[in-house]
């Protein structure tokens, strides 16, 4: 029988929390006012799937500043995606409803979450009228920057105003600001579905990074910088070993990386960055803030993905704190594509008046408006954020094989300790948990055909882990 270590007497980085961006879904299920199968609206029951500790207990978020779109171009941006302008031509006034559904949902996660909510505000692209294309998509070439360096000042100007908003008259508390994603990147050009930005690593990013730190510094200490939000490990250590000293050192408070790209040893090096001095003492916050699966069945061949990254995200990074892209996606796009993208699938179209007629046929999937289909990713990823709460310490284990993620309670009295079963048989595992001896143990499994089952431990076999074919168990045990 294999036996997994816990080292219950070595606490690694404290966790801060599980969450997810709002860009693109809040865009569309923040105006979904009409009535579910609960009797709630069906953007509050979204919320209480998401944010609600009988749902996924999200208490992070990562709110997008929307550049807009040239009005003069064709559309081009998947509708869900085009994010709304608070100023949406070069001179005009700010409108405070531009955004109202994204803003609706951040308000809205906000009382749910009664006082603990972490926000972040980030930004793909500034106001298409300050880019060199005029196009919020990138530039003609994707390889060329699309905001000259002379209006860096201008931009921040610009998103100091959102944040004015959010924590003026909408009475927000924002934590971080993030003012570039996956700027390195060569994804960004001129009409493609989705906003983004080039900017080059080094002096670039150093200089808007200073820029927006100097102006936050004037209207808003409060907040704090965060960054460089590249597109995979390995990218995010180029461009922080590429940002200046004075940055690394005094402006950048926090640390993003997306993970579409595994890099064990960029992961390694990162938690390096974070912390030299022990985990007790980290010189700046590490989070891994973006990634998403979505190619192939919803079935926990997919979403055992989720929890590799997971595993390696906390056990080797020791990120304290870990995000999702897509709470959820669109789900006419994924019957297009045979994918699965999003925790939750949701219809972002009316099929009696569908604004994507000749792009996208919704008339005979067999979804109306606001309907949604929970994944196998939605539940594994309960399984983590349901029970490893903030405030919880992530311990050392030797459990790699099964994506072992363990932790413990700031009082020591809990212990959670999550495994995923790869094979297609069962698997018993013997727990060793370092002289922490539990009182009472319980059990929750997910499967492809049962998610979310919970059962009592009887004594005496609290530490036998029996993980069913292809599954992720959470055993919870307390003293």
């Amino acid at each position: 029988m294999k036996t997994i270590n816990i080292r219950t007497g070595c606490p690694q980085q404290t966790i801060e929390g599980w969450g997810t961006s709002l860009c693109w879904w809040a865009n569309a299920a923040g105006g979904w006012t009409m009535r579910g199968p609960s009797g709630r609206t069906r953007r509050e029951e979204l919320m209480q799937a998401i944010f609600s500790a009988q749902g996924l207990n999200f208490n992070i978020v990562r709110y997008n500043i929307g550049a807009g779109d040239n009005p003069a171009e064709e559309r081009h941006m998947f509708h869900f995606r085009g994010m709304p302008c608070f100023q949406p031509q070069e001179g005009g006034a700010f409108d405070k409803t531009a955004d109202q559904r994204q803003v609706w949902v951040l308000r809205r996660a906000a009382q749910l979450r009664r006082g603990d909510l972490i926000t972040e505000v980030f930004v793909n692209s500034p106001p298409w009228w300050m880019t060199s294309s005029q196009c919020s998509a990138g530039n003609l070439q994707a390889c060329s920057e699309n905001l000259s360096p002379l209006r860096y000042g201008e931009f921040i100007d610009y998103c100091v105003r959102v944040l004015d908003y959010l924590t003026g008259e909408c009475k927000l508390r924002v934590d971080y600001f993030s003012p570039m994603n996956e700027p390195a990147s060569d994804y960004w050009a001129k009409g493609q579905r989705q906003e983004g930005n080039k900017v080059l690593p080094g002096a670039h990013q150093s200089l808007l990074l200073e820029t927006a730190h100097r102006k936050l510094q004037q209207r808003h200490p409060e907040i704090k910088i965060a960054g460089t939000d590249e597109t995979n490990p390995t990218v995010a250590l180029e461009s922080y070993q590429s940002l200046s000293e004075p940055v690394r050192q005094g402006v950048l408070r926090k640390i993003n990386y997306h993970h579409y790209l595994e890099d064990d040893s960029a992961l390694g090096a990162l938690c390096r960055i974070a912390y030299p001095n022990g985990f007790s003492n980290p010189r700046c916050r590490l989070w891994m803030d973006e990634v998403c699966y979505g190619e192939g069945e919803d079935d926990f061949g997919l979403a055992q993905r989720l929890s590799r990254a997971i595993h390696k995200d906390l056990n080797l990074a020791h990120a304290s704190a870990w995000v999702i892209w897509q709470a959820m996606d669109t789900l006419s796009d994924n019957i297009a594509r045979h994918s699965h993208w999003g925790l939750i699938e949701g219809m972002y179209q009316d099929p009696l008046n569908n604004e994507l007629a000749g792009t996208l046929d919704v008339s005979q999937m067999g979804y109306d408006l606001g309907d949604t289909i929970f994944t196998m990713q939605y539940y594994v990823m309960g399984h983590y954020s349901k029970y490893i709460l903030p405030g919880y310490s992530i311990l050392e284990n030797d459990g790699d094989a099964f994506y072992c993620v363990a932790a413990v309670s700031p009082g020591g009295n809990t212990l959670v300790v999550i495994l995923c079963n790869l094979q297609n048989a069962p698997q018993t595992l013997e727990l060793a948990l370092g002289g922490f001896v539990p009182q009472t143990a319980e059990m929750i499994v997910s499967t492809n055909t049962a998610q979310w089952q919970r059962a009592e431990l009887p004594p005496g076999r609290f530490t036998q882990a029996e993980l069913q074919p292809s599954s992720i168990t959470t055993l919870r045990f307390t003293r």
